[in-house]
């Protein structure tokens, strides 16, 4: 799960809080105080390390490298942080996982993140080279979630999985699992999609559903930035509280319920998204050659009663002729 929270793409989300040190604190607070921005700190405000000897110092270097790219895109959007610090713990393999971090992983999945100890865990033998999988996609997609769940501090256990993972994916530019949203069209015409309270915790644990939820958390929520803007789901995640969440939270923002929201979004994406006919145009050609089967299959079946009863009919003349009972036809097929 490429997430902070429980059960994501890779990230074991805790949604407990983290301690920090108070030497930390301190420092922290220091440069807040004189206006200086932590990402351009030096040193910076994270650490990479490497779980075991067989990690390369290139694997490093190109994570070190990637990183300070990755947070000066993405920190704007959660004004003042990071505000506290994080590490990036680089694995050759899942071999390397200690108990508690291995449960978070998720099979197939390249990183997750542990938000109650701002950790960042990647599996280097599980990036590719491409996205969603890349280093620099995956690195911006774990710290989206940290850098969120820093940036809500104390109302962070009330910011819902499909929030998390659809500002992970669209801050991070890419979709996890490869999702998109015409993969929706057909649950959303037969009322198969989830509800949001299906997807404030965790995610399905099948392949299909767990596409399905990563699909729907990114178009919705891509959705509320552009129809609200980024700034309005930020207040709406410092209103949410421990007993109703970014729910609530948002409806204080807004005066507007999010179910009210995900009905608009639900209406734009089966009339205005496009989705329905980027549907069609990319299944079009499917579409055809099973209609061509079938009509194929139709056509042979004719031909072959077609022949039988030429037969048949050779048979009734060949057994006049010689003077026998003649074979009964049967009755003519009505296609």
């Amino acid at each position: 799960m490429r997430d902070g929270l429980p059960g994501q793409r890779s990230r074991s989300a805790g949604t407990g809080r983290r301690t920090s040190t108070a030497l930390a604190a301190l420092i922290f607070q220091a440069l807040l105080a004189t206006g200086s921005p932590l990402v351009a700190q030096d040193p910076p405000p994270y650490v990479v390390r490497t779980a075991s000897d067989d990690v390369s110092a290139a694997s490093r270097e190109a994570v070190l490298r990637h990183l300070p790219r990755a947070l000066e895109r993405i920190a704007p959007q959660f004004p003042g942080t990071p505000n506290a610090p994080f590490t990036v713990v680089l694995h050759r393999s899942e071999a390397s996982l200690d108990a508690d971090s291995g449960r978070a992983l998720h099979p197939g999945t390249p990183g997750f993140a542990l938000l109650d100890r701002d950790e960042i865990h990647l599996l280097l033998d599980r990036i590719e080279a491409q996205p969603p999988d890349d280093l620099p996609t995956v690195l911006a997609h774990e710290l989206t979630h940290i850098l969120l769940d820093q940036w809500a501090g104390p109302t962070a256990s009330g910011v819902p999985r499909w929030l998390h993972e659809g500002l992970a994916q669209s801050l991070s530019g890419d979709l996890y699992l490869s999702a998109r949203e015409v993969d929706l069209v057909l649950p959303a015409k037969f009322g198969r999609l989830y509800r949001l309270a299906d997807l404030t915790r965790d995610f399905p644990d099948d392949d299909y559903g767990r596409r399905l939820a990563y699909a729907e958390s990114f178009s919705f929520v891509e959705w509320l930035i552009r129809s609200r803007g980024m700034s309005v789901i930020r207040e709406g995640i410092r209103f949410a509280t421990e007993k109703d969440g970014f729910v609530g939270g948002y409806a204080r923002a807004t005066r507007e319920t999010i179910l009210v929201e995900y009905e608009r979004w639900y209406s734009w994406l089966r009339n205005e998204s496009g989705a329905p006919w980027r549907f069609i145009l990319e299944n079009f050609f499917s579409y055809l050659m099973i209609g061509a089967l079938v009509l194929a299959v139709l056509a042979g079946m004719r031909i072959w009663r077609r022949d039988l009863r030429a037969r048949q009919k050779l048979e009734r003349e060949d057994a006049l002729e010689r003077g026998a009972d003649p074979v009964e036809q049967p009755p003519d097929d009505p296609t």
